[in-house]
Parts: C-alpha cells; sequence; structure tokens
C-alpha cells in the first residue's frame, strides 16, 4: 500500500520565504503498475516523492508503505557516480553483504538494465551518456527495492539512447512486478510507458487515474499520437480515447485504411 494522507509539506515555514509546496495531499497509489508524475514546474511533483522517500518529512499529515523499500534515480543520476569501477559504484550499497550475494546482485542488476559482465572493470567515467546512465540506475536496482521511482529518466539523452532506456523500463516491471513511478515532462514516455498517472497542479493533485484520461485536462501537453489521432479523428477516422500508445495507433490507422480500401 502507498497512501497518502493529509499530506502538507511546507518549506521555510514562518519565514518570508514560507512556500507550500504539498497541500493536504489524499491518495492511494497502486502498486505493481508504472504510474505517471506530471504537472508544470513547480506544482509539486519532486516534493512528494521526496516526501514518498523520506528525504522529507511531511510538516503534517501521514505517509504509508508498509515499509516497503523504495529506490530513487534523481534527474541525471550519471553526475552521482563516484566509484573508478562499475562494479565498485553498483555493489557500493550492498557493501555489507557476502561475496556471492554481492556479486549475483550486481550481475543481475547489470542485466536488467541491458548491460553485460564485461562492464564490471570499465571506468563509469569513461562510458557513453546512455550507459552511464545505466550503471546509475543499476546501482539503485541492486538494493532490489519494491517501488522505484525515476525522475525525467530519459533527459539529455539522444533519440536511440531515450528509446534504449524505456525498453529496459519496460522489461524490467514486466520481470520484476514492482511499482515504477516516472515523473516526465515528455509526455511521448508518459503516453507510451504508464497505465495511470497522478496531475498535480499548485502543490494539489487534481486528477488520477488511467492515463488516456489525463490528456483530455484542460492545459496538459499532448503526446505526439494523440496530436495525431485528434488530427485524424476530425476528418472521420474516429479512434477512441484509450489509444495513445505508437502501436495500437499504427495498427488501429492500418486497420482503418483497410477498411476504406474495402
Amino acid at each position: 500500500m502507498i497512501k497518502f494522507e493529509n499530506v502538507t509539506y511546507i518549506y521555510n515555514p514562518n519565514t518570508v520565504y514560507e512556500k507550500k509546496a504539498l497541500d493536504n495531499i489524499n491518495i492511494k497509489i497502486d502498486e505493481g503498475q508504472i504510474i505517471g508524475l506530471i504537472g508544470k514546474s513547480g506544482s509539486g511533483k519532486s516534493t512528494l516523492v521526496q516526501n514518498l522517500c523520506t528525504l522529507l518529512k511531511p510538516t503534517s499529515g501521514k505517509i504509508f508503505t508498509d515499509n516497503k523499500k523504495i529506490g530513487f534515480v534523481f534527474q541525471y543520476p550519471e553526475h552521482q557516480i563516484f566509484e573508478m569501477s562499475v562494479k565498485n559504484e553498483i555493489e557500493f550499497a550492498i557493501k555489507n553483504l557476502d561475496e556471492t550475494e554481492k556479486h549475483k546482485r550486481v550481475l543481475d542488476a547489470l542485466v536488467a538494465v541491458g548491460l553485460t559482465n564485461n562492464y564490471l572493470n570499465k571506468n563509469p567515467f569513461e562510458l557513453s551518456g546512455g550507459e552511464k546512465r545505466k550503471v546509475a540506475i543499476a546501482s539503485i536496482l541492486v538494493m532490489q527495492p519494491e517501488i522505484l521511482i525515476l525522475d525525467e529518466p530519459t533527459v539529455g539523452l539522444d533519440f536511440k539512447t531515450q528509446q534504449n532506456i524505456l525498453s529496459y523500463i519496460k522489461k524490467l516491471h514486466e520481470t520484476k512486478k514492482i511499482t515504477i513511478i516516472i515523473i516526465s515532462h515528455n509526455m511521448n514516455i508518459i503516453a507510451e510507458l504508464t497505465q495511470k498517472t497522478i496531475v498535480m497542479e499548485n502543490g494539489k493533485i487534481i486528477f488520477y487515474g488511467q492515463t488516456y484520461k489525463a490528456f483530455n485536462i484542460p492545459d496538459i501537453k499532448l503526446p505526439d499520437t494523440k496530436k495525431l489521432i485528434n488530427l485524424l479523428n476530425a476528418k472521420g477516422f474516429q479512434i477512441p480515447d484509450s489509444i495513445i500508445k505508437f502501436d495500437e495507433t499504427a495498427k488501429f490507422i492500418a486497420k482503418k485504411l483497410k477498411e476504406k480500401q474495402n
């Protein structure tokens, strides 16, 4: 269970810089799914997950997680790399385990992000940007979190590397069945990966439900697929609102075009 009960968080209370970043949040987040977390800058997204991870403590209210292990991959996590080998970087958080268990966990984490044991002795500072990002994610996965939070997991990466990272997030979810929360301003990622989405505004949650419904909210940026669907629907295609993923969209359009030809 992941539950926020009357959670408020205030930065710099009782000063001229006081700011209410979370305003009486009440939500029960579905487990075992990939959840999107979106909203304009300053809407409270980062504060919400930092309270969930206990990096911040609510000013008032309670958060329930059933003592689940939570992993938080920060934006640009590769900037936090400090060890001189991939092996040492990944196993840093589990260095107190015995050698056999450490080795197994490190290899499992590498496999989860699409790297091989050939990377173990490499210097992470000499890897590509995408490889560094994978090593940083693996250093969190090695702790075997039951909830994984990813803050802008593809920001700053080229398109090919973005797709690579996203495919491993999908695979990770399929194999581990953990709860994944993705914070992103990239609506293509939210549309493609998530089942449900939280929308925040001015420290409040204004929507939590199926992702495709979030794109019906005024002022929410649309993914490219939704923009295309809106154009096609204006021409009479009648594509359902629930279709927003790229493959689903392509299949539906192909089906409609075939029907028109017949």
